[in-house]
């Protein structure tokens, strides 16, 4: 058996498999694009008015229909590469990869048109628009994975061009070096001049080491932004709760009395009847939540758009979860339950088109640290429905961020989560209880109302 496999030809699946498998995936994005703009439009109300009400933008139409050309031929060469060697194959082989080439180039031009569109239309609308640096990280966030495949495939389609490949599809003999065997010969011995070219070679990856792959490690190893909320204004209006203060009662006096007196001395208090219970209850002025309260923007001051007067121009409102690893922390992040993007949807909706991000995002608990003074997150989210595994300095970044102002929100997922949770609080706070919040507290007033 294995002197079977070590014969066998590998050739052809090396050539033609991976050839075959970016085939399927181009013709998957050509059928997934145009539900994947409706998702976007969903996502961020803005973009409805910025790409033509609803209309697919005509470079992500052009994409689409790029992207079924290249899976036709991509297709088309791996399969005939599979189960025919011959030059004209080889031909359709090389074709397939060049495809790929030219699919990188139009897809490198739709996310830069669509990213400039997007920019020029916020600066119109006068609202805030993003710097040249995170415009592209938006670009390269959507480039890199076919770069990183395209590349792959020009090796595959240089050795196409190599003599071993070419005797295996033209049945031939031949020993002298062919182009590819030239050019792998010029690129390992740098070529007639390889001091140049070793200085090309050193400046060409410093750079991509510099601007691209240390900010990606970065991220990889827990590199967060920091939280800028939105700037703006607003005239918030809402219904603010009434505190009552309890009125202190006044003492009351004491007789001293000779027991052995005929006279009953029982002077009765206001406060002890009945009647006057009945009175203090009708009168005292209570709080009751009323959805229809009336509210406003959020904000404080003037501005053209709802935020904060303290906020950044760049800034925007964010959904983070804290991943601690247990069973079921991302429940409802993907893009089908949408649960995540859901809320910040509602919320840029009740505040008056707040600005928000597009989706949500998730970190480890010990990344709250790394969070700048004055730009840590309003509140992070927790759910889950296993158990919950944290280290003790997972617990004190945790109560360092929440003694600093932060909220924990925690989503019951199961039976099972709502104990690990409260063990949780317990090694978190020891010797403190869970209280359950009055219904009229501000919490649940400001800046909207919730009804029982």
């Amino acid at each position: 058996m294995l002197a079977r496999l070590k014969n066998h030809d590998w050739t052809p699946t090396l050539q033609c498999l991976p050839l075959g498998i970016f085939g399927a995936l181009l013709a998957w994005a050509c059928a997934r694009l145009v539900y994947y703009h409706e998702e976007l439009l969903l996502v961020n109300s803005k973009l409805d008015a910025i790409f033509s009400h609803g209309k697919i933008p005509t470079p992500l139409l052009s994409l689409c229909m790029v992207s079924g050309l290249c899976a036709v031929i991509t297709l088309s060469g791996a399969f005939a590469g599979l189960f025919s060697r011959n030059a004209f194959v080889l031909d359709l082989l090389r074709k397939g990869y060049a495809a790929i080439y030219a699919y990188l180039v139009f897809y490198w031009w739709t996310v830069s048109s669509v990213t400039n569109t997007f920019v020029e239309s916020l600066r119109k609308l006068g609202g805030d628009y993003p710097d040249a640096v995170r415009v592209f990280y938006w670009r390269w966030d959507y480039i890199w994975p076919v770069a990183a495949i395209a590349f792959v495939m020009a090796l595959l389609h240089l050795r196409t061009w190599r003599r071993m490949v070419i005797n295996k599809y033209t049945d031939s003999e031949e020993s002298e070096p062919a182009r590819g065997d030239l050019i792998v010969e010029n690129i390992r011995s740098h070529g007639r001049d390889p001091s140049y070219r070793k200085s090309n070679w050193t400046s060409g990856w410093s750079h991509l080491l510099v601007i691209i792959i240390i900010p990606w490690l970065l991220n990889l190893l827990g590199c967060i932004d920091p939280y800028r909320i939105p700037f703006g204004g607003g005239k918030p209006a809402v219904q603010r709760m009434q505190i009552v203060k309890p009125k202190k009662k006044k003492k009351k006096k004491e007789y001293i009395l000779n027991l052995d007196t005929a006279i009953l001395f029982n002077v009765p208090e206001l406060d002890d009847s009945k009647i006057y219970e009945e009175i203090e209850m009708t009168t005292r002025k209570t709080y009751m939540a009323d959805a229809s309260a009336a509210h406003g923007k959020l904000g404080s001051k003037t501005a053209s758009q709802p935020g904060f007067w303290d906020g950044f121009l760049d800034g925007e409102m964010r959904f983070i979860r804290l991943d601690y690893g247990g069973t079921g922390w991302d429940d409802g992040m993907d893009s089908t339950s949408r649960a995540d993007m859901n809320f910040m949807l509602k919320f840029r909706e009740v505040s008056g088109g707040m600005k928000t991000a597009l989706q949500g995002e998730s970190h480890r608990i010990r990344l709250l640290k790394k969070y700048p003074r004055g730009q840590e997150p309003p509140f992070v989210y927790m759910t889950g429905t296993g158990s919950i595994s944290e280290s003790r300095k997972d617990r004190e970044v945790l109560k360092r961020y929440l003694r600093g102002g932060g909220m924990l929100f925690a989503d019951c997922g199961s039976s099972h989560w709502n104990g690990a949770f409260r063990s949780f609080i317990g090694r978190l706070y020891p010797g403190r209880q869970l209280a359950v919040i009055a219904d009229d507290d501000p919490i649940f007033q400001l800046p909207f109302t919730f009804p029982n």
